[in-house]
């Protein structure tokens, strides 16, 4: 079985790169997970996704080898962390965690008991992993297994020190447009408005004091580099659609002369 080399990391302090996959395409994350990112994130939130072709997606990036599978789900409701998990996922990130009760009801729905409440079966969590032996998956899939919770409102950082509290919590990570927005901001993944970098640091100290790891959403390479200065680990470096974006607009700029 193959350890999660980002929870090692994190565990360790050091930071932890990755990228957002809003495309729903097997082909894209056959690329991406070749590109030598930590890890990838699927995200079922904000794109059209259905349970189906993230389970291929998670396949696709596990079976890579180099990046962890990650998958955004878009509420914390069990059958998302089912779908996930089952599918051979190494880490799930919950959105728009406000409380300590929210916290304790993705632990419970991440973890087999008696840490939590997680149902027994599917064939293919132990496949994310490399192996096919079930047992051994379930053995070791409770301290395998990264659970993510998103602090992105103002509710969220106003209980962030009792969201964080909670045991089995291993990220806390930062949605900064959503974030902004709920601090009455216009919304930004880069922004740095007083009232904005004080939210950051909040998190950043419940993160310490309760020993889990800080993560953010960053809109490019350079803001990422900027965000572990500023000593967040599991950070995003770029989304699959602003690279494609990006890359197309400066080599069409290029052609023209302009």
């Amino acid at each position: 079985m193959r350890n999660n080399l980002v929870k090692e990391k994190l565990e360790r302090g050091e930071p932890a790169l990755g990228a957002w996959l809003s495309l729903p395409s097997v082909p894209e994350a056959r690329i991406m997970a070749r590109l030598g990112f930590d890890w990838l994130t699927i995200d079922m939130e904000h794109s059209a996704q259905h349970p189906a072709l993230m389970a291929d997606m998670v396949a696709t990036i596990a079976d890579a080898g180099t990046s962890a599978p990650m998958v955004r789900i878009p509420a914390n409701g069990v059958e998302w962390f089912k779908w996930a998990l089952d599918a051979g996922a190494w880490g799930v990130i919950v959105p728009m965690v406000n409380t300590r009760e929210e916290a304790q009801r993705a632990v419970e729905h991440a973890k087999y008991p008696p840490r939590g409440s997680r149902s027994i079966g599917g064939a293919f969590g132990p496949y994310g992993f490399g192996i096919t032996d079930w047992p051994g998956y379930a053995r070791t899939a409770n301290d395998e297994i990264i659970v993510i919770v998103q602090i992105e409102s103002a509710q969220g950082l106003q209980h962030v020190d009792e969201i964080l509290s909670v045991p089995g919590i291993d990220v806390a990570f930062v949605g900064p447009n959503d974030l902004h927005a709920q601090l009455g901001l216009t919304p930004s993944s880069d922004g740095a408005e007083p009232e904005f970098l004080d939210a950051l640091e909040r998190i950043k100290a419940a993160a310490r004091k309760h020993h889990v790891a800080p993560g953010i959403f960053s809109g490019s390479g350079e803001a990422a580099a900027e965000r572990i200065r500023q000593g967040f680990q599991m950070i995003s470096v770029t989304t699959d659609i602003s690279s494609m974006i990006s890359a197309a607009t400066r080599n069409l700029r290029i052609a023209r002369g302009q």
